[in-house]
């Protein structure tokens, strides 16, 4: 099976000045360090990956705002699919679009983890409401969501979300690769004299 595409994008409510409410270890809020470890995933160690989930439920446990509980969420689901565990990363995902079903990452990153499993047509509902929604990374999701549509056989579709995520990022490697596997033949019409 092919390689999805995590967006490197996250929600990042906590960015600014750390909330008064967050507990607060060696100086940094809770939910700051577990924004900015669902920030870098792709970048930071396994050590760190593992040691920041804590963090984000520590976070969970402080008093939040249903949209910053809904952040926080995502952030953890985050980590924990890039920690290898996608059945607590959907619960997750799950959890914060109960709360905020407008987010689009959690669309987003809830479909990854659907396509891993092969349940492609859930994966691309789920691709479809992050482009609705107005996903951070829509390259990714065009991507993903061709990746679901070549897997149920609709190829044409799946030629089309390819293009569309190389003519968002034309630097976007993953798309021009499969994009080469695809031959264009025009369509024959009719003669009709």
């Amino acid at each position: 099976m092919k390689m999805t595409y995590a967006a490197a994008a996250v929600l990042l409510l906590f960015a600014s000045a750390p909330s008064f409410s967050a507990t607060v270890k060696a100086g940094v809020a809770d939910t700051e360090v577990c924004s900015n470890a669902a920030a870098q995933v792709n970048t930071i160690s396994r050590f760190t990956l593992k040691n920041s989930i804590p963090h984000c439920d520590a976070a969970l446990a402080d008093a939040l705002s249903q949209n910053e509980r809904a952040a926080t969420l995502v952030n953890r689901g985050i980590l924990e699919a890039a920690a290898g565990d996608d059945r607590s990363a959907k619960a997750d995902y799950d959890a914060a679009l109960a709360r905020n079903p407008r987010l689009a990452q959690a669309f987003m990153n809830r479909g990854m983890i659907l396509l891993r499993e092969e349940r492609y047509q859930e994966a691309r509902a789920d691709f479809d409401q992050a482009l609705t929604l107005g996903v951070a990374n829509p390259h990714v999701a065009y991507f993903n969501r061709a990746s679901a549509r070549e897997a149920m056989g609709d190829l044409t579709a799946a030629y089309y979300d390819y293009r569309k995520a190389q003519e968002l990022a034309p630097d976007f490697h993953p798309a021009r690769m499969e994009l080469t596997r695809f031959q264009v033949v025009p369509r024959r019409t009719a003669d009709s004299r």
